[in-house]
Protein backbone atom coordinates (compact mmCIF):
# COMPACT_ATOMS: atom_id res chain seq x y z
CA UNK A 1 0.00 0.00 0.00
CA UNK A 2 2.69 2.42 0.89
CA UNK A 3 4.50 1.99 -2.64
CA UNK A 4 1.62 2.15 -4.09
CA UNK A 5 1.09 5.72 -2.80
CA UNK A 6 4.17 6.76 -3.16
CA UNK A 7 4.03 6.03 -7.30
CA UNK A 8 1.07 7.90 -6.89
CA UNK A 9 2.39 10.88 -5.67
CA UNK A 10 5.56 10.43 -7.81
CA UNK A 11 3.03 10.42 -10.79
CA UNK A 12 1.38 13.89 -9.16
CA UNK A 13 4.55 15.51 -8.78
CA UNK A 14 5.60 14.96 -12.43
CA UNK A 15 2.70 15.39 -13.88
CA UNK A 16 3.03 18.95 -11.91
CA UNK A 17 6.14 19.60 -13.47
CA UNK A 18 5.25 18.86 -16.91
CA UNK A 19 2.44 20.58 -16.39
CA UNK A 20 4.42 24.11 -15.41
CA UNK A 21 7.01 23.22 -18.22
CA UNK A 22 4.30 23.02 -20.85
CA UNK A 23 3.29 26.60 -19.12
CA UNK A 24 6.41 28.12 -19.98
CA UNK A 25 7.09 27.12 -23.05
CA UNK A 26 3.98 27.21 -24.56
CA UNK A 27 3.41 23.78 -26.21
CA UNK A 28 0.67 22.39 -26.02
CA UNK A 29 0.80 19.34 -28.26
CA UNK A 30 -2.18 18.29 -30.54
CA UNK A 31 -2.24 15.36 -32.84
CA UNK A 32 -1.63 15.38 -36.60
CA UNK A 33 -1.55 13.75 -39.36
CA UNK A 34 1.17 13.33 -42.13
CA UNK A 35 1.62 11.55 -45.11
CA UNK A 36 3.15 7.61 -45.14
CA UNK A 37 6.81 7.65 -44.91
CA UNK A 38 8.22 7.11 -49.06
CA UNK A 39 11.07 4.95 -49.74
CA UNK A 40 14.15 7.02 -50.40
CA UNK A 41 14.67 6.86 -54.30
CA UNK A 42 17.84 4.44 -55.53
CA UNK A 43 17.94 6.18 -58.58
CA UNK A 44 18.48 9.60 -59.69
CA UNK A 45 20.90 10.33 -56.19
CA UNK A 46 23.92 12.17 -57.41
CA UNK A 47 26.29 11.90 -54.41
CA UNK A 48 28.33 14.92 -53.32
CA UNK A 49 30.25 14.07 -51.10
CA UNK A 50 33.81 15.99 -50.70
CA UNK A 51 32.84 18.26 -52.88
CA UNK A 52 31.13 20.96 -51.01
CA UNK A 53 33.61 23.92 -50.21
CA UNK A 54 33.37 26.06 -46.83
CA UNK A 55 33.09 29.89 -47.42
CA UNK A 56 33.29 32.79 -44.79
CA UNK A 57 33.38 30.10 -41.58
CA UNK A 58 32.06 31.86 -38.52
CA UNK A 59 30.96 35.09 -40.51
CA UNK A 60 28.67 33.96 -43.09
CA UNK A 61 26.58 32.55 -40.20
CA UNK A 62 23.40 30.66 -40.50
CA UNK A 63 22.91 31.53 -44.96
CA UNK A 64 19.25 31.02 -44.67
CA UNK A 65 18.06 32.52 -48.11
CA UNK A 66 20.17 33.30 -51.03
CA UNK A 67 19.20 35.57 -54.24
CA UNK A 68 20.71 36.54 -56.94
CA UNK A 69 20.75 39.29 -59.43
CA UNK A 70 22.64 41.52 -62.03
CA UNK A 71 23.81 44.88 -62.23
CA UNK A 72 25.80 46.93 -64.68
CA UNK A 73 27.27 43.56 -66.24
CA UNK A 74 28.53 41.77 -63.07
CA UNK A 75 26.29 39.25 -61.07
CA UNK A 76 25.58 39.35 -57.65
CA UNK A 77 24.42 37.13 -54.63
CA UNK A 78 22.65 38.15 -51.77
CA UNK A 79 22.37 36.30 -48.60
CA UNK A 80 20.23 36.74 -45.46
CA UNK A 81 22.61 35.94 -42.44
CA UNK A 82 21.73 34.91 -38.79
CA UNK A 83 23.11 38.17 -37.06
CA UNK A 84 20.81 40.10 -38.81
CA UNK A 85 22.75 40.78 -42.03
CA UNK A 86 21.91 41.04 -45.68
CA UNK A 87 25.53 40.51 -47.58
CA UNK A 88 26.01 40.99 -50.75
CA UNK A 89 28.55 38.47 -52.79
CA UNK A 90 30.43 38.36 -56.12
CA UNK A 91 32.83 35.66 -57.40
CA UNK A 92 35.79 37.33 -58.85
CA UNK A 93 36.75 34.95 -62.09
CA UNK A 94 40.17 36.99 -62.00
CA UNK A 95 40.93 34.88 -58.97
CA UNK A 96 39.92 31.46 -59.86
CA UNK A 97 36.12 32.29 -58.55
CA UNK A 98 37.31 33.78 -55.31
CA UNK A 99 34.43 35.22 -53.39
CA UNK A 100 33.94 38.58 -51.68
CA UNK A 101 31.43 40.01 -49.64
CA UNK A 102 30.70 43.14 -47.86
CA UNK A 103 27.35 43.85 -45.57
CA UNK A 104 24.57 45.67 -47.02
CA UNK A 105 22.35 46.43 -44.22
CA UNK A 106 21.41 44.92 -40.52
CA UNK A 107 17.99 44.62 -40.30
CA UNK A 108 18.34 45.30 -36.32
CA UNK A 109 20.71 47.00 -34.03
CA UNK A 110 23.61 45.56 -32.35
CA UNK A 111 22.79 45.28 -28.51
CA UNK A 112 24.62 47.79 -26.15
CA UNK A 113 26.52 47.97 -23.33
CA UNK A 114 29.76 46.08 -22.21
CA UNK A 115 28.70 42.79 -21.57
CA UNK A 116 25.70 42.73 -23.99
CA UNK A 117 26.03 39.35 -26.78
CA UNK A 118 27.24 39.82 -30.54
CA UNK A 119 24.45 39.15 -33.15
CA UNK A 120 24.88 35.74 -33.96
CA UNK A 121 26.72 34.45 -31.17
CA UNK A 122 23.68 31.97 -30.07
CA UNK A 123 24.24 30.21 -32.76
CA UNK A 124 21.38 29.00 -35.20
CA UNK A 125 19.01 28.25 -32.27
CA UNK A 126 19.65 31.54 -30.99
CA UNK A 127 20.65 30.78 -26.76
CA UNK A 128 21.62 34.62 -26.45
CA UNK A 129 17.93 35.71 -27.49
CA UNK A 130 19.37 38.73 -29.78
CA UNK A 131 17.43 37.45 -32.74
CA UNK A 132 14.53 39.94 -32.07
CA UNK A 133 16.94 43.18 -31.75
CA UNK A 134 19.48 41.90 -34.56
CA UNK A 135 17.15 40.90 -36.98
CA UNK A 136 16.66 37.64 -38.40
CA UNK A 137 16.38 38.15 -42.13
CA UNK A 138 14.77 34.84 -43.90
CA UNK A 139 13.05 35.31 -47.01
CA UNK A 140 14.73 37.61 -50.03
CA UNK A 141 14.03 38.84 -53.21
CA UNK A 142 14.91 41.28 -55.38
CA UNK A 143 12.59 43.40 -57.30
CA UNK A 144 12.06 46.83 -59.33
CA UNK A 145 11.79 49.25 -56.70
CA UNK A 146 8.19 50.98 -58.50
CA UNK A 147 6.72 47.82 -58.16
CA UNK A 148 6.48 47.65 -54.46
CA UNK A 149 6.80 51.61 -53.37
CA UNK A 150 4.11 53.66 -54.91
CA UNK A 151 5.71 57.00 -53.58
CA UNK A 152 9.19 56.41 -55.98
CA UNK A 153 9.47 58.30 -58.78
CA UNK A 154 13.01 57.18 -60.01
CA UNK A 155 14.26 55.40 -62.87
CA UNK A 156 11.90 52.35 -63.22
CA UNK A 157 15.13 49.70 -63.55
CA UNK A 158 16.35 50.69 -59.91
CA UNK A 159 16.44 47.04 -58.08
CA UNK A 160 15.50 46.73 -54.55
CA UNK A 161 15.49 44.02 -51.98
CA UNK A 162 12.31 42.65 -50.37
CA UNK A 163 12.93 40.86 -46.87
CA UNK A 164 10.51 38.81 -44.96
CA UNK A 165 12.52 39.10 -41.28
CA UNK A 166 11.25 36.48 -38.51
CA UNK A 167 11.67 39.50 -36.22
CA UNK A 168 11.18 42.82 -38.28
CA UNK A 169 8.70 41.99 -40.68
CA UNK A 170 8.17 42.95 -44.28
CA UNK A 171 11.32 44.84 -45.02
CA UNK A 172 12.42 46.88 -48.50
CA UNK A 173 16.27 47.60 -49.01
CA UNK A 174 17.00 50.45 -51.06
CA UNK A 175 20.40 51.00 -52.92
CA UNK A 176 21.35 47.74 -52.44
CA UNK A 177 24.55 47.87 -55.11
CA UNK A 178 26.16 50.87 -53.79
CA UNK A 179 27.41 51.84 -49.87
CA UNK A 180 24.53 53.47 -48.17
CA UNK A 181 21.35 51.44 -48.33
CA UNK A 182 18.73 52.30 -46.56
CA UNK A 183 16.02 50.10 -44.87
CA UNK A 184 12.29 50.37 -44.92
CA UNK A 185 9.49 48.94 -42.83
CA UNK A 186 6.62 47.92 -45.28
CA UNK A 187 4.64 45.96 -42.61
CA UNK A 188 4.59 44.33 -39.31
CA UNK A 189 1.01 42.99 -39.17
CA UNK A 190 -1.93 42.01 -41.22
CA UNK A 191 -4.31 45.05 -41.91
CA UNK A 192 -6.97 42.23 -39.99
CA UNK A 193 -4.48 41.50 -36.57
CA UNK A 194 -5.19 43.16 -33.60
CA UNK A 195 -3.17 46.71 -32.85
CA UNK A 196 -0.99 44.98 -30.50
CA UNK A 197 -0.17 42.17 -32.74
CA UNK A 198 3.26 41.83 -34.89
CA UNK A 199 4.26 39.23 -37.19
CA UNK A 200 5.65 36.34 -35.15
CA UNK A 201 7.96 34.62 -38.21
CA UNK A 202 8.11 35.96 -41.70
CA UNK A 203 9.89 33.35 -43.85
CA UNK A 204 9.90 33.69 -47.47
CA UNK A 205 8.46 36.25 -49.93
CA UNK A 206 7.69 35.83 -53.40
CA UNK A 207 6.13 38.23 -56.35
CA UNK A 208 3.48 38.05 -58.27
CA UNK A 209 2.91 38.76 -62.05
CA UNK A 210 0.38 41.90 -60.60
CA UNK A 211 3.40 42.84 -58.33
CA UNK A 212 1.57 41.59 -54.93
CA UNK A 213 4.05 40.45 -52.92
CA UNK A 214 2.91 37.09 -51.40
CA UNK A 215 4.90 35.78 -48.20
CA UNK A 216 4.31 32.96 -45.78
CA UNK A 217 4.46 33.58 -41.85
CA UNK A 218 5.04 30.12 -40.37
CA UNK A 219 3.64 30.57 -37.20
CA UNK A 220 1.47 32.97 -35.18
CA UNK A 221 2.58 31.66 -31.76
CA UNK A 222 6.31 30.88 -31.65
CA UNK A 223 8.90 33.07 -32.85
CA UNK A 224 12.40 31.48 -35.44
CA UNK A 225 14.64 30.38 -32.49
CA UNK A 226 11.97 28.32 -30.99
CA UNK A 227 10.44 26.94 -34.71
CA UNK A 228 10.89 23.10 -33.99
CA UNK A 229 8.72 23.94 -30.76
CA UNK A 230 6.33 25.01 -33.31
CA UNK A 231 6.48 21.66 -34.93
CA UNK A 232 6.39 20.12 -31.91
CA UNK A 233 3.06 22.08 -30.71
CA UNK A 234 1.17 21.01 -34.41
CA UNK A 235 -1.02 23.38 -34.21
CA UNK A 236 -1.48 24.64 -37.90
CA UNK A 237 -1.26 28.61 -37.15
CA UNK A 238 0.87 29.55 -40.22
CA UNK A 239 -0.42 31.85 -42.95
CA UNK A 240 -0.13 33.00 -46.47
CA UNK A 241 -0.14 36.29 -46.65
CA UNK A 242 -0.72 39.34 -49.89
CA UNK A 243 1.10 43.28 -49.70
CA UNK A 244 -0.56 45.35 -52.04
CA UNK A 245 1.92 48.34 -53.10
CA UNK A 246 -1.21 50.58 -54.35
CA UNK A 247 -2.61 50.41 -50.70
CA UNK A 248 0.36 49.76 -48.51
CA UNK A 249 -1.96 47.44 -46.36
CA UNK A 250 -1.55 43.33 -46.19
CA UNK A 251 -4.36 41.09 -45.84
CA UNK A 252 -4.52 37.16 -45.21
CA UNK A 253 -5.61 34.89 -48.28
CA UNK A 254 -4.81 31.85 -46.62
CA UNK A 255 -4.42 30.26 -42.76
CA UNK A 256 -4.65 27.45 -40.97
CA UNK A 257 -1.39 26.29 -42.54
CA UNK A 258 1.12 23.84 -41.05
CA UNK A 259 4.34 25.35 -40.91
CA UNK A 260 4.36 26.99 -44.56
CA UNK A 261 7.89 28.07 -45.40
CA UNK A 262 9.07 28.42 -48.93
CA UNK A 263 7.08 29.83 -51.80
CA UNK A 264 7.81 30.35 -55.41
CA UNK A 265 5.97 30.82 -58.76
CA UNK A 266 5.04 28.12 -61.08
CA UNK A 267 6.30 28.47 -64.28
CA UNK A 268 2.75 29.23 -66.42
CA UNK A 269 2.73 32.04 -63.36
CA UNK A 270 -1.03 30.76 -62.50
CA UNK A 271 -0.13 29.56 -58.93
CA UNK A 272 2.25 29.66 -55.52
CA UNK A 273 4.29 26.70 -54.83
CA UNK A 274 4.54 26.88 -51.03
CA UNK A 275 6.33 24.43 -48.88
CA UNK A 276 4.80 23.25 -45.93
CA UNK A 277 5.98 20.44 -43.45
CA UNK A 278 6.90 17.77 -45.79
CA UNK A 279 4.31 18.75 -48.54
CA UNK A 280 4.42 21.24 -51.41
CA UNK A 281 1.17 23.26 -51.68
CA UNK A 282 -0.58 24.62 -54.71
CA UNK A 283 -2.40 28.16 -54.16
CA UNK A 284 -4.16 29.18 -57.18
CA UNK A 285 -3.30 33.20 -57.99
CA UNK A 286 -7.00 32.70 -60.61
CA UNK A 287 -9.11 31.46 -57.33
CA UNK A 288 -7.08 33.20 -54.69
CA UNK A 289 -7.42 29.73 -52.84
CA UNK A 290 -5.39 26.60 -51.57
CA UNK A 291 -6.02 23.93 -53.75
CA UNK A 292 -7.11 20.75 -52.64
CA UNK A 293 -4.57 18.74 -54.04
CA UNK A 294 -0.87 19.16 -52.76
CA UNK A 295 1.34 19.78 -55.49
CA UNK A 296 3.89 17.08 -54.27
CA UNK A 297 1.90 15.33 -51.70
CA UNK A 298 4.85 13.48 -49.38
CA UNK A 299 9.02 14.56 -49.93
CA UNK A 300 11.71 12.27 -48.51
CA UNK A 301 13.03 15.27 -46.37
CA UNK A 302 11.20 17.89 -44.33
CA UNK A 303 11.13 21.02 -46.19
CA UNK A 304 12.70 24.85 -46.49
CA UNK A 305 12.89 27.28 -49.32
CA UNK A 306 11.97 26.48 -53.04
CA UNK A 307 13.41 28.71 -56.29
CA UNK A 308 11.64 28.43 -60.10
CA UNK A 309 14.27 27.34 -62.19
CA UNK A 310 14.93 26.28 -66.20
CA UNK A 311 17.73 24.05 -65.73
CA UNK A 312 18.77 20.98 -63.79
CA UNK A 313 21.60 21.76 -61.01
CA UNK A 314 24.02 20.09 -63.94
CA UNK A 315 23.10 22.88 -66.31
CA UNK A 316 20.81 20.66 -68.60
CA UNK A 317 18.09 22.95 -69.87
CA UNK A 318 14.40 21.85 -68.18
CA UNK A 319 11.67 23.58 -65.65
CA UNK A 320 12.10 22.46 -62.95
CA UNK A 321 11.75 23.36 -59.04
CA UNK A 322 14.67 22.76 -56.75
CA UNK A 323 13.87 22.82 -52.79
CA UNK A 324 16.19 22.55 -49.57
CA UNK A 325 15.89 19.04 -47.46
CA UNK A 326 16.47 19.34 -43.73
CA UNK A 327 15.79 16.30 -41.99
CA UNK A 328 15.14 13.05 -43.44
CA UNK A 329 11.43 11.79 -44.20
CA UNK A 330 12.20 8.47 -45.39
CA UNK A 331 11.38 4.58 -44.88
CA UNK A 332 12.12 2.91 -42.85
CA UNK A 333 11.72 5.87 -39.62
CA UNK A 334 11.22 9.31 -39.43
CA UNK A 335 11.28 11.72 -35.97
CA UNK A 336 8.53 13.67 -36.70
CA UNK A 337 6.78 10.95 -38.14
CA UNK A 338 7.04 8.78 -35.08
CA UNK A 339 5.94 11.78 -32.67
CA UNK A 340 3.45 13.46 -35.08
CA UNK A 341 0.60 10.98 -34.00
CA UNK A 342 1.61 11.09 -30.18
CA UNK A 343 0.94 14.76 -28.78
CA UNK A 344 1.96 13.01 -25.07
CA UNK A 345 5.32 12.19 -26.30
CA UNK A 346 5.72 15.26 -27.99
CA UNK A 347 4.60 16.79 -24.48
CA UNK A 348 7.26 14.71 -22.45
CA UNK A 349 10.31 15.64 -25.05
CA UNK A 350 9.37 19.69 -24.69
CA UNK A 351 9.07 19.70 -21.05
CA UNK A 352 12.04 17.27 -20.39
CA UNK A 353 14.55 18.26 -23.46
CA UNK A 354 15.98 21.53 -23.12
CA UNK A 355 15.32 22.78 -26.64
CA UNK A 356 19.13 23.15 -28.11
CA UNK A 357 18.92 19.16 -27.56
CA UNK A 358 15.91 18.88 -29.18
CA UNK A 359 17.31 20.70 -32.39
CA UNK A 360 20.35 18.32 -32.29
CA UNK A 361 18.68 15.09 -31.59
CA UNK A 362 16.44 15.58 -34.77
CA UNK A 363 18.43 13.50 -37.83
CA UNK A 364 19.88 16.04 -40.55
CA UNK A 365 20.43 15.68 -43.98
CA UNK A 366 22.48 17.34 -46.39
CA UNK A 367 20.70 17.61 -49.14
CA UNK A 368 18.27 19.35 -52.06
CA UNK A 369 15.37 17.80 -54.60
CA UNK A 370 14.66 18.82 -58.12
CA UNK A 371 10.97 18.19 -59.23
CA UNK A 372 9.57 18.87 -62.61
CA UNK A 373 6.36 20.94 -63.49
CA UNK A 374 3.80 18.21 -62.62
CA UNK A 375 5.26 17.87 -59.13
CA UNK A 376 7.16 14.54 -59.83
CA UNK A 377 11.01 14.17 -58.43
CA UNK A 378 13.91 14.17 -61.20
CA UNK A 379 16.66 13.84 -58.71
CA UNK A 380 18.44 14.88 -55.33
CA UNK A 381 21.71 15.54 -54.65
CA UNK A 382 23.23 14.54 -51.42
CA UNK A 383 25.95 14.63 -49.11
CA UNK A 384 25.71 11.21 -46.97
CA UNK A 385 28.88 12.83 -45.15
CA UNK A 386 26.37 15.67 -43.90
CA UNK A 387 29.28 18.42 -44.08
CA UNK A 388 26.51 20.91 -44.68
CA UNK A 389 23.19 19.91 -42.75
CA UNK A 390 20.21 21.44 -43.11
CA UNK A 391 20.19 22.52 -46.15
CA UNK A 392 17.36 25.48 -47.04
CA UNK A 393 18.03 26.33 -50.63
CA UNK A 394 20.61 26.13 -53.61
CA UNK A 395 21.38 28.85 -55.76
CA UNK A 396 23.55 29.40 -58.95
CA UNK A 397 26.30 32.16 -59.40
CA UNK A 398 29.04 31.59 -61.53
CA UNK A 399 30.12 28.30 -61.91
CA UNK A 400 29.04 27.18 -58.53
CA UNK A 401 25.94 26.36 -57.00
CA UNK A 402 25.66 27.46 -53.59
CA UNK A 403 24.18 25.81 -50.53
CA UNK A 404 21.97 28.09 -47.90
CA UNK A 405 21.09 26.81 -44.29
CA UNK A 406 19.96 28.42 -40.83
CA UNK A 407 22.12 26.03 -39.20
CA UNK A 408 25.89 26.18 -40.85
CA UNK A 409 28.10 29.25 -39.54
CA UNK A 410 29.06 29.29 -43.43
CA UNK A 411 28.11 29.40 -46.90
CA UNK A 412 29.09 26.16 -49.02
CA UNK A 413 29.33 25.72 -52.60
CA UNK A 414 30.17 23.12 -55.14
CA UNK A 415 31.19 23.35 -58.56
CA UNK A 416 28.63 22.54 -61.39
CA UNK A 417 30.98 20.84 -63.46
CA UNK A 418 31.28 18.13 -61.24
CA UNK A 419 27.23 17.23 -61.45
CA UNK A 420 26.13 14.69 -63.54
CA UNK A 421 23.41 12.76 -62.35
CA UNK A 422 20.60 10.27 -63.97
CA UNK A 423 16.88 11.18 -63.82
CA UNK A 424 14.80 9.04 -61.41
CA UNK A 425 13.08 5.68 -63.04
Amino acid sequence: MALSKSFALLAAVLAVFLGCRLVSTKVWPVSFILPGLPAFPSDGIEVINGMIEKIGEFDLVGPESLITSKHEGSEFMFAALGDGRVVRLAENPKRGGMIQWETVVRTGVEPSGPEAPKCGSGGPTDTTDTERICGRPLGLLVVKRHTVDPDFAGSSDEDSLVVADACKGLLLVTGIYGNAAKLHVMATRAQSDKGDYSFHLLNAVVQAPDGSLYFTETSQQFSRRRIFHAVFDGHATGRLLRYQASSGNVEVVADKIYMPNGITLSHDKKSLLIVAGVQILRYSLEKQSLQSEPFVDVMVGTGDNIRTKSQLPSGEARDCYWAGLGSKFAQPFSLLKAVSEKPWLRAVLVALVPYRNIVELIPKMTAFAVFDTNGDLVEIYQDSEKSAPWLSEAEVMGDHIYLASWYNPFLARLKKQNLVVSAVK
